[in-house]
Order: C-alpha cells, then structure tokens, then sequence
C-alpha cells in the first residue's frame, strides 16, 4: 500500500487564500437570502473565535473570567434582572413587539454572567447550593439567542427561516472558527523540531486486541514489524478476545521474542486492552486494530510528538480509507476527510481531541494509569478514555501518523457499526455529563464536549426537522426555491470538501459524492441516532453489533481442533 505524499503541512500556505475564497463563496449568498441572514452568523462565529484564541492566548484571564459558574438560585435571580432589562431597552427603543418576548426571555436565561460580573460576583453568596450553571455556556448561547434575535428583528421565525439560519450558523463557524483553528495547528506541527534519537527512543508496547480477524490480524502485524521504529525498543501483543475464526493460529505464526500472543474468554475490546497493558512493559502504549495498517513511519511519528510535550497524555492516528470503492466506502472516505480529520485537527489546537481511534492510539503509559486503563462502562472505549484523560488535565492531539483501515462495504454493515458507535457516543456523553457544569475542565467545558453533543444530539433531530419541512415547501409549490438553496448550499460543501481533499492530499474523485452529505447520506445518519436514543430509552438494543468484513466473506472458520484453550 502506498503512503500518500506528505503535503499537509504545504496546505497551510495554500489555506489562507481558499479559505478567502470560501469566504466570499458564503457571501455571494446575499443573491439568495436577506445580508441580515448572512452577516449575522458570521458576526457570532466572530465572537465565538475571539473567545476561544483569546482563552488561548490570555489563559489566567480566561481561567479568571470563565472559571467559576453560577449558582442556580443566583441565576434565576440573575435572569429576572436581565429580562426586565431587555424589556426597558426594547420599550425604550419602540422595538417591542409581543413577538419579541420568548427572545427576552431566553436571552435573560443565557444572560446571567451579566449582572453577576457587575455586581462583582456577589450573586454567588445567593445560593446553598453546589449545582452550578456554566458561565461560558450562557455568554456562547446569549451571543446565539442575540444573533437570532438580530436576524429576525426580534420575531418569531417559521421553520425554514430556521433551517437556513442554523445552515447559515454550521458555514460561520467551519469558516471562521474550524479551518483558523486547523490552519494554526498544521504551522504549530511544522515548526516543531522535536526528532527521536534511536538510542533514547522509549520501549514501545503495540497492543492488538483481536475477535475474528482472521485474514486481518497477520497484515496488521506485518505492517506493524516493518515500522521505522528501533526494532530493539518495540514489543508487540496480540490479546486474541475468544475467537471462533483463525485468528489465534494466524497471530501465533507470528510469535517470537517481539512477539507475543495471549488468547482469554470473550471479554470485550476493553477487557483485552487492559490485559495487554497488565502483560506490556512500555512506557508508550500503543493500541491498534486488528484491521488497521500502519504506515511504515506512523509509529516514529505518533512517539516523536508525544515525547515533545510532557503534557500530552495521548495522539491519536489520523485515518485513512483504504477500500474507498463504490457508493459506500466512498461516502465513508470522504466523511473521514471531512468530518472527522479536520475536525479533529481544530480541536487539536486545543489539545481536546475528542476521540483516540482504536485504529491508532498512542499512550504515555502515566497518563493510562492514572485514569485507570479501559473502562467496561460503554460500548465505544476509546471515547469514554479520551474524556477521561482530558478531564483529568491531559492534552490530546492529533497525529501526522497515518493508519489504514476498511471501512463497512455494505448498508447493512455500516448500519451496525453506526449503532454501536451512535449508543456508546450517547452513553459516554450520560457518563461524563457532569462536563457541561465544571468549568475546571477548561476547553473541554468550554468547546469540544458541548459541540460533540450538539453534533451526536441536536444535529440529527433539527436535520430531520428541516428535511420534513423542506418537503413541505416543494408540496406547497416553492420547488424552485428550494432548488436554488440547496444547490447554493452544495457549492458551499464541495468548496468545503475541496478544501479538506487538499488539506489531507486526499483522492479528488471524492468530491462527485460530496452531493450524498447533503441529502441521503446525512439523513440515514440522523435516522441511525433516533433509533439508537429511542433503543437507549427503552432500554434494548444490548447487544454488540457485529461487522463483517470483505476479506471475511469468502474465508471459512478454522476447524474447532485449531482454536486454543483459555489462557
């Protein structure tokens, strides 16, 4: 497999002057919409980026400012104040309408910081109280409630003007606050010098946690054993977790003094990782898929970069398709380019990297210990250990170290997999719900976690809303309305898309399926949430949805004789 040419730092000269370009792609848009419906958005995701590169830049100002949250008595009170206010200012104006007053009120519930800051934080001795509503949370949605306010000049907007508004919202701030933040992370890494001497490169532990995988598990390892890593400091071991295939016998063909392989009663990817990490020696832990490929220098890399910063707790891999064939590994690959590694390159910035990839995740084995290991908890461990981590003062950023995975070939197989992911995403955010309140947990509170809920939660459910009403627009006759906006709205996604391709010197014929994340693709993902949350409500849909893969659908299970009693 060839390793694509690394042009992701160059994209960082070329970025300045797409993303202009993207710019005046959005406001091109005031064909179409009111300049309001435009400029406003862009005005809030202004605010919002000023926030987050202030906080980044003047940390004891931020850590001072939004530190500490509000006593929920101490809000209310706050609140009353803060509506009464509107409501004078709006009076006073000749502005207000009786249409304005769920605005008032929902700006006087987010606006609450206000009076606490004036009245020098005396509002906190209100309460008896350790509840605590989040302060940067109420300036982020009084800024959006204000925006919205502005835009529909304080009237209560129908439907679809909702719709294009929280279109127009999502656009702001992947112009304004992802590809920024993303442009700043890609300079940081190529200014950085850090290389690894051989003779003081750390012992490495590759951990592969294996269930049916066979015709897998042996290119992984071989992948593995080719790295550019000192081979006298890397050990790898595969925990087979009670397979029914040929896995133990195609891992153990391997075994050697590098090499070891250990089989144990079905137990989940948790159990085997943390048998793993008992069994390894290394001070970096490294966790990989048994379907994944590394890239000859992924290991170098991913252990350069943590060794350059003593406050990384953890890198994660950055992903690759490798079977980008037909309509669904090619939608897939593009969501990967542009949904998942960029994304993750701005949160990197911020050293909150939501998720580690059991594809390619790279530990320092002090961080590991000390938030426990894997939890049995929910169904997607890597999630639930990347809170974890950050929540216990971590960074966590994102690798140049490229790792090869499939992806699901079939609908049926991608449904599964969304399931799964979409109920331990959903459990993991029940888990570490206590997030939204603790403003110690620094820009985890303040921006990774409340985004990766709206994209898990609220996403889904106003997408299904806009599709319906979408639909009603064409039945009531507005067809060439709606054509004319999505299809302004799919130029602004395939410059978006191009964007990413460059960044990620991606394959260019990704972009015919760009069309997909609009409609189709995106709805049978929204579909895939509602049932997971409806499942998770009443309590069913337990179980573990299996993937097979390509390689495993023509092969045969070995012979029962060939399977290794528990260890």
């Amino acid at each position: 497999m060839n390793e694509p040419t690394d042009d992701a730092f160059g994209w960082s000269t070329r970025a300045p002057v797409q993303l202009l370009l993207l710019f005046f792609v959005v406001l091109a848009g005031v064909v179409l919409f009111p300049p309001v419906m435009i400029f406003g958005p862009l005005g809030f995701a202004f605010v919002f980026a000023a926030l987050v590169f202030g906080a980044v830049r003047w940390q004891r100002w931020s850590e001072r400012l939004f530190g500490t949250g509000l006593p929920i008595p101490g809000w209310f009170v706050a609140a009353i104040l803060s509506s009464l206010g509107l409501f004078a200012l709006l009076a006073y104006t000749e502005r207000y309408t009786t249409e304005a007053t769920p605005f008032v009120f929902l700006v006087a519930f987010c606006l609450p910081w206000v009076v606490s800051l004036t009245v020098g934080g005396r509002l906190r001795r209100l309460a008896n109280t350790r509840v605590r509503l989040s302060i940067w949370l109420a300036i982020v949605l009084s800024a959006l409630v204000l925006t919205g306010g502005f835009v529909f000049g304080w009237s209560v907007p129908t439907p679809y003007e909702m719709a294009v508004f929280a279109g127009f919202v999502v656009i702001a701030f992947i112009v304004v606050v992802v590809f920024p933040l993303t442009i700043v992370q890609m300079r940081g890494r190529e200014e950085s010098d850090h290389t690894l001497d051989d003779d003081d490169a750390p012992l490495v532990s590759v951990l592969v946690p294996a269930y049916n995988e066979s015709n897998y598990v042996g290119d992984c390892l071989d992948s593995i054993l080719a790295s550019d890593y000192p081979t006298d400091r890397l050990e790898v071991i595969v925990i087979d977790d009670g397979s029914t295939d040929g896995t133990y016998a195609e891992a153990s063909a391997y075994r050697n003094d590098r090499v070891s392989v250990f089989h144990r009663s079905n137990g989940g990817k948790h159990a085997a990782l943390n048998l793993g990490l008992s069994c390894s020696r290394g001070d970096v832990v490294v966790a990989v898929d048994a379907d994944s490929i590394l890239a000859p220098s992924a290991l170098r890399t991913a252990v350069e970069q943590l060794q350059s910063d003593p406050r990384l707790g953890a890198v994660a891999g950055t992903v690759v398709v490798n079977n980008a064939d037909g309509i669904v590994g090619s939608v897939q690959a593009l969501e990967y380019v542009l949904g998942i590694n960029t994304l993750r390159r701005a949160f990197s910035y911020l050293g909150t990297v939501m998720v580690i990839p059991g594809c390619l995740g790279v530990f320092r084995r002090e961080a590991l210990s000390e938030v426990g290991g894997y939890d049995p908890d929910t169904v997607t461990e890597d999630f639930d250990l990347t809170v974890r981590l950050l929540k216990a003062g971590w960074r966590v950023e994102l690798s140049e170290a490229l790792v090869y995975t499939e992806a699901p070939f079939s609908l049926t197989d991608l449904l599964n997999q969304r399931l799964r992911w979409t109920r331990g995403n959903i459990q993991t955010l029940l888990k570490h719900r206590d997030v939204f309140s603790e403003p110690a947990y620094g820009f985890l509170h303040r921006f990774a976690f409340p985004l990766s809920a709206l994209s898990i939660l609220f996403v889904p459910f106003a997408s299904i809303v806009v599709t319906t009403m979408i639909f009603v627009a064409i039945l009531n006759g507005a067809f060439l309305g709606v054509a004319l906006v999505a299809a302004y709205f799919l130029f602004v996604l395939l410059f978006v898309a191009a964007m990413a391709l460059d960044l990620s010197d991606g394959d260019w014929r990704l972009l015919a399926y760009a069309p997909l994340h609009l409609v189709g693709y995106r709805q049978f993902l929204d579909v895939i949430v509602i049932r997971t949350a409806l499942m998770l409500l009443r309590g069913t849909n337990k179980r573990w949805e299996s993937v097979t893969r390509e390689r495993q659908q023509s092969s045969e299970a070995l012979a029962g004789s060939q399977r290794p009693s528990d260890d």
